[in-house]
């Protein structure tokens, strides 16, 4: 995958293991989330990236990062499509109630690749039928 680096800090992004889905990203600047923004914190990357046709890139925060400091995407997760060029951001908040300070060259955040399906839409005035139905959540384990 092609990336294009943006920021003078920038390292690319590393997986931490042979077997690891996500790649690590590096943070290209130290920075300070503060808790109870209603908002969060639109924090640039330092990169930009060709993601591979037919494939989707997921930002996430790093397992770490989020059990252990409340770090958080404000829109849950990232969706970076094949399509887009721009520099890659993330809008950062804290769930803990507790500041988070991070340092250039910390990995707060990780993307994953995925692939994507995009069937036509067709408009059908049924579904087909299955066991399950209408049943909406926990409705698997009501046995």
């Amino acid at each position: 995958m092609n990336i294009k680096q943006l920021h003078q800090n920038f390292k690319i992004p590393t997986r931490g293991t042979d077997y690891a889905g996500g790649y690590d990203i590096y943070m290209p600047e130290k920075g300070t989330m503060m808790p109870g923004a209603t908002y969060g914190q639109m924090v640039p990357l330092g990169f930009s990236a060709e993601v591979p046709v037919g494939y989707v890139a997921l930002l996430l925060p790093r397992s770490g990062a989020g059990a252990k400091h409340g770090v958080s995407l404000n829109n849950t997760v990232g969706v970076i499509d094949a399509d887009y060029r721009g520099e890659w951001m993330a809008c950062l908040r804290v769930k803990n109630g507790l500041p988070h300070r991070w340092e250039a060259g910390d990995r707060l955040l990780q993307f994953i690749l995925v692939p994507v399906n995009t069937p036509e839409l067709v408009l059908v005035k049924e579904l087909d039928s299955t066991e399950r139905g209408e049943g909406g959540f926990g409705s698997t384990n009501q046995k």
